[in-house]
């Protein structure tokens, strides 16, 4: 199975694994920046960005589509 990333305008690249996949977008961000992962369908993942001051949830769209 491969993993598709998929940035805020283009698609950003294939991994083999799904951790390979979220270590490269959340590398697009500060080491410890409040980040947080869901699978909200079968087959896709979410990272989401937490404002602490707030706790609301901002959709950062970078999304990880798995691929047969």
């Amino acid at each position: 199975m491969k993993y598709r990333v998929i940035g805020p305008k283009q698609p950003e690249g294939s991994y083999e694994t799904f951790d390979e996949a979220a270590a490269a977008t959340e590398s697009k961000y500060e080491a410890g920046a409040p980040l947080e992962w869901s699978n909200p369908e079968s087959g896709r993942h979410v990272l989401w960005y937490i404002h602490r001051d707030e706790g609301l949830k901002v959709d950062t769209h970078y999304r990880i589509i798995e691929e047969q």
